[in-house]
């Protein structure tokens, strides 16, 4: 009997290695969710799954076959009418191993009344030798507003499907957690956390060390909002925002997100002092979404007028502004408006430096400054050397382009997009040419499951690439229930 099984293994598995050949082309074209063709990929990342569709009802099969290009088929993929799609990770690892810095294929085959035929979206994928940081870290909650007591935040191993838990509010009380930032995408050099609630403070993490401090620094008009580590780990950006949400009752934006003032400051992690000044701190202007560059002096962040009860949302518009900081002094100098949004009838949100220093990378949306509301929100960036922008509509689309972050070696930047169904925030990945300032096709974080995007009801929030894991869970989450928050001074220059 089990000699009989062992024959009935191995003739499956000779009939699943069997290339298919094609005896003709589809007329309709097959649909791919989510889309992988032509998207370029890092030599490390993991195998895609997913779905294809067609609306030709005599199809039975699906085939996908995937080799070096000008070569025979490495790897064939089949399925039946429900076209779920699932590449084998190790053969995927040494296609793209053997295929780096060169181009894999990626065509589709359907069983059509009998008949192998190619769909004649047959794509060209580029293997970029250039790895992606091996870690992806992100919020996941419900979208809206209504179950934000169901938050964790997570971090996912690009190289496999591995999905492990920094932390989740479900070991504390339900209590919200955000605004996850890392310097220089280096965990253990620096990672900060905000958590409200009753046991609420900022947790900021150094060298295996965990610290809470209040987040509402005494002398500041409003609570530490959003962060930027310093490249260097020695200080970090902080907005103090004072943060409104408004109800639409009808329209494609639900809601809106309003600054109803914020300034900026510079919190020193090791001096424990905290600094701001006139220029970036008042009643004329309100300033938000801090990023370093590289230098660890320049901060770069959004800035529009001081609005009133009576401004409209939709007249609410972020300039690109920059500023230096001087980590001797604590002073703040040369503020310069480097796209002056408002007047172009736009607005700018989360700008972020490329690690050489040379682009920064920012959305632009019709106004205000939550852009994961707007469905003109588009990508965008700008280059230092000239001040020059454009937009990056290489990995633009006609939903919500939003929050982005680079890796460490700026070949590459993933960004939160709503492309697929309009609804929730999926990480995209894109390569990025230093030179060129242009970026490739981009592709969703592969699943292991084909129909995982169809399945899962969170949306992904504020992605952060890193080059290593978060290895002291267990002290930040000690940290929130154990620890009183430290009383910061804010003084003003």
């Amino acid at each position: 009997m089990k000699k009989l099984i062992y024959i009935v293994i191995a003739v499956a598995l000779c009939g699943c290695s069997k290339m298919v050949e094609p005896q003709g082309t589809l007329q309709d074209p097959v649909k791919m969710t989510p889309e992988y063709r032509g998207a370029t990929f890092p030599v490390n990342i993991a195998a895609p799954s997913f779905i294809l569709e067609s609306e030709n009802e005599g199809i039975t099969e699906f085939a996908v076959q995937l080799g070096r290009e000008g070569e025979s088929p490495d790897i064939q993929v089949t399925s039946g009418r429900d076209g779920k799609i699932s590449i084998p990770l190790k053969k995927w690892r040494k296609l793209l191993e053997s295929a780096k810095g060169s181009n894999i294929y990626l065509r589709v085959l359907a069983n059509n009344g009998g008949q192998w035929q190619l769909d004649e979206t047959v794509s060209i994928s580029p293997v970029s030798p250039n790895p992606i940081d091996e870690y992806l870290c992100y919020r996941l909650l419900y979208p809206g507003y209504e179950l934000w007591s169901f938050i964790g935040i997570y971090e996912r191993n690009l190289t496999n499907y591995e999905q492990k838990p920094i932390l989740e509010n479900k070991d504390f009380d339900r209590q919200c957690i955000n605004c996850h930032n890392f310097s220089a995408g280096n965990p253990e050099q620096g990672l900060m956390i905000h958590v409200r609630g009753p046991q609420g403070g900022t947790l900021i993490s150094r060298n295996g060390k965990v610290e809470k401090i209040n987040s509402h620094f005494d002398g500041a008009n409003h609570g530490a909002t959003y962060p930027g580590w310093s490249p260097d780990g020695k200080f970090i950006a902080f907005s103090a925002n004072d943060v409104g949400q408004v109800f639409h009752s009808s329209g494609t934006k639900p809601i809106e997100v309003v600054d109803r003032a914020a300034d900026l400051m510079v919190y020193n992690v090791d001096t424990h002092r905290a600094y701001s000044d006139s220029t970036i701190c008042g009643g004329q202007y309100i300033e938000t979404f801090p990023n370093w560059g590289p230098d660890s002096r320049t901060i770069y962040f959004c800035r529009a007028n001081a609005i009133n009860e009576s401004t409209p949302l939709d007249s609410v518009r972020y300039d690109l502004c920059s500023i230096r900081f001087d980590p001797q002094s604590g002073r703040f100098s040369d503020l310069q408006v480097l796209y002056a949004a408002a007047a172009d009838s736009a607005s700018v949100s989360f700008p972020r430096c490329s690690p050489d220093g040379r682009w920064l990378m920012f959305t632009r949306s019709s106004y205000g400054n939550f852009s994961i509301w707007h469905p003109e929100a588009d990508l965008c960036v700008m280059d230092l050397k000239t001040k020059q922008w454009h937009k990056l509509d290489e990995v633009n689309s006609s939903s919500i382009e939003s929050y982005h972050s680079w890796d460490s070696s700026g070949c590459w930047f993933v960004f939160s997009s709503k492309r697929m169904d309009g609804l929730w925030a999926r990480p995209y990945i894109a390569a990025f040419d230093p030179e060129t300032g242009r970026a490739s096709v981009p592709f969703c974080l592969p699943q292991k499951s084909p129909d995982f995007y169809q399945e899962f009801t969170r949306t992904f929030n504020i992605p952060e690439l890193v080059k290593s894991p978060v290895v002291n869970t267990d002290a930040l989450l000690h940290g929130i229930i154990s620890q009183q928050p430290q009383s910061i001074e804010l003084r003003q220059q």
